[in-house]
C-alpha cells in the first residue's frame, strides 16, 4: 500500500519527536540525582505489580537477558530490597520477591518521580495530562510488543 504525503510527514514528525524525547530524557537523567537507578526501579515495580516470580519470567517480562537480571537482582539483594527462595515446584529454579524495604524504596522513588512530573506538567489541564498518559501508554504497548517479538 502506497503511503500518502501526509503519512510520510507524520512519520518524519514522529521520528524527530522521538529523537528529541530521548535526548531530553537523557539530559534530565544526567542532571538529576535519583534515589534509585532505573533498572532497579523497573525490577521492583514489576515485582510489586506481579508479586514473586521466577528470575526467567521477570527477565522475559522486561525483554532482558536472564544474566542481566541476575546481576541487577544481586545489587537489589545487597540493599535488602529483594529476597530469593527456591521454587517449591522445581528446586533448580529461583523465585525472587520484593521485601518490605524494597516496596518502601520503590514507593519513595515513585513519589519523587511523580513530584517531578507534577512540576513539569502542572500547568497542563487534567484532560491534556490524561491524553498524554493515554498516548504514552499506547506507545509503550507498541514498543513492548515490538521488543518482545523481535
Amino acid at each position: 500500500m502506497a503511503r500518502t504525503t501526509a503519512q510520510r510527514g507524520s512519520t518524519a514528525t514522529i521520528e524527530h519527536q522521538l529523537v528529541m524525547l530521548a535526548r531530553w530524557l537523557e539530559a534530565a537523567q544526567r542532571k538529576q540525582s535519583y534515589p534509585m537507578d532505573r533498572a532497579s526501579y523497573l525490577l521492583l515495580l514489576r515485582l510489586e505489580r506481579d508479586g514473586p516470580q521466577r528470575v526467567a519470567a521477570l527477565a522475559s517480562s522486561l525483554g532482558l537477558d536472564g544474566s542481566t537480571v541476575t546481576r541487577q537482582l544481586a545489587a537489589l539483594d545487597s540493599r535488602g530490597w529483594v529476597q530469593r527462595s527456591t521454587d517449591p515446584l522445581d528446586a533448580r529454579v529461583t523465585v525472587v520477591e520484593a521485601t518490605g524495604a524494597g516496596l518502601t524504596a520503590v514507593d519513595d522513588v515513585r513519589r519523587f518521580r511523580q513530584g517531578r512530573i507534577d512540576a513539569l506538567f502542572g500547568d497542563w489541564s487534567a484532560a491534556q495530562q490524561a491524553e498524554l498518559g493515554r498516548v504514552l501508554g499506547h506507545l509503550n504497548e507498541v514498543l513492548e510488543r515490538n521488543a518482545l517479538n523481535s
